[in-house]
């Protein structure tokens, strides 16, 4: 068994795109693709959210969480996705019985990204 233990931010967030001015959708790596299961926890077992960034507002995909967010403010909206994160962590490992499930997972996601690899460095001089 790893020591890490659900999805985790594993890199920086990186602006995608200028929305407008000051403004930009911003991407933050995870270590794993989250189970429908896990993003209901991080959805809804959020702990007095702020208004204007609620948890519906990251959006899953794949291997990333994407938000939109003025540059001044993504500091404090990593801290808070962040600790979202370690929360629905914390709750999927209170349910228990989700290892086995993580762990194909996990197995199926290596054997995706090893397949994705392959094309990648076929496809890299095209």
């Amino acid at each position: 068994m790893t020591q890490v233990e659900g999805v985790k931010r594993v890199g920086p967030p990186q602006a995608v795109q200028k929305l407008r001015e000051n403004f930009y959708l911003v991407q933050v790596p995870v270590n794993e693709v989250p189970s429908a299961d896990w993003k209901r926890l991080f959805y809804d077992t959020q702990q007095a959210p702020p208004a204007d960034f609620p948890p519906r507002s990251v959006e899953m995909l794949g291997l990333s969480l994407r938000f939109r967010s003025e540059g001044p403010l993504v500091e404090q909206r990593i801290a808070l996705i962040d600790k979202w994160i370690e929360r629905a962590n914390q709750k999927e490992t209170s349910m228990g019985g989700r290892s086995e499930e993580r762990q194909k997972r996990r197995e199926e996601l290596g054997r995706e990204q090893a397949e994705l690899a392959e094309w990648n460095g076929k496809w890299a001089k095209l």
